[in-house]
């Protein structure tokens, strides 16, 4: 008897399909910092700050424990074996390296990182998915190229598509939307989040996790900031994005078929 539970509670371990959720920045500033991250580890504690004062780092930390939860009671995601791991479930500051290792120890399918997103002039707006570029920016610590990218690119337009879809009933705009590589070519450009992205998706090649960073809104817009932060709306705003990003995720999970050999990025 005690070898069947075990057996079946290995099979159900090895069914598990873990999504990795990884809410941006977290912990305390560090003075004396050179190029705007932790102690130069690709990480920074806090980026964007709301119309309000709310920060970026208590957001991404709300959604991505709502996204948790929703996963957990979502029929189809429990019929799919996926189940949530948190980089972080408080407010603490974890490297760029150390949130895509938690991909690498849990053998993500899907490495979502989770932010909220500012401008220079606190007037732009739209859901925003950011991928590996196929010709990844050759920075010091990362010269390769991603083989992924077109997976990475669908499932982040699915991603975009979903929560922009699901903003539009308190005020955001699907048109505004858009899926942007981290090359300028391809509409990117160099961040913090990004770098993330880039240690995830090099370290983990062998089990082809499909990764994305999603950028909700930009909660820096005071016009933006009335609709997804405001008293009313805060909360059932916060649920449709946990359930758009749910469903993207079932979507994707049901019909991806991931590479059928390893490939080693170069």
């Amino acid at each position: 008897m005690k070898l069947l539970v075990f057996l079946l509670s290995a099979l159900s371990t090895l069914a598990e399909t873990i999504v990795v959720i990884d809410p941006g920045h977290g912990g305390t500033i560090e003075k004396n910092r050179s190029d705007g991250t932790q102690k130069g580890d690709g990480a920074s504690w806090n980026n964007a700050t709301a119309h309000g004062g709310l920060l970026e780092k208590n957001l991404c930390l709300e959604y991505a424990q709502e996204i948790k939860k929703n996963l957990a009671d979502d029929p189809r995601a429990k019929k799919l074996g996926a189940r949530a791991v948190l980089t972080r479930e408080t407010d603490k500051h974890i490297s760029s390296m150390g949130r895509a290792a938690v991909a690498v120890e849990n053998s993500a399918r899907i490495f979502l990182s989770l932010h909220f997103n500012a401008s220079s002039n606190g007037s732009a707006e739209g859901t925003r998915g950011y991928i590996v570029s196929k010709d990844h920016p050759h920075w010091e610590y990362m010269h390769f190229l991603n083989p992924y990218a077109d997976r990475d690119r669908a499932f982040s337009e699915r991603v975009v598509k979903e929560v922009a879809t699901a903003l539009k009933p308190f005020g955001g705009d699907p048109k505004k939307a858009s899926t942007r590589g981290d090359s300028k070519h391809d509409g990117g450009h160099l961040k913090d989040g990004i770098r993330t992205l880039g240690f995830a998706r090099q370290d983990t090649h062998l089990f082809q996790a499909v990764i994305m960073l999603l950028e909700v809104e930009f909660i820096d817009n005071p016009k933006v900031a009335k609709w997804l932060l405001g008293e009313e709306t805060r909360d059932t705003a916060r649920q449709a994005v946990a359930k758009a990003v749910v469903k993207a995720i079932c979507d994707h999970l049901e019909t991806d078929q991931a590479p059928a050999a390893p490939r080693k990025a170069r």
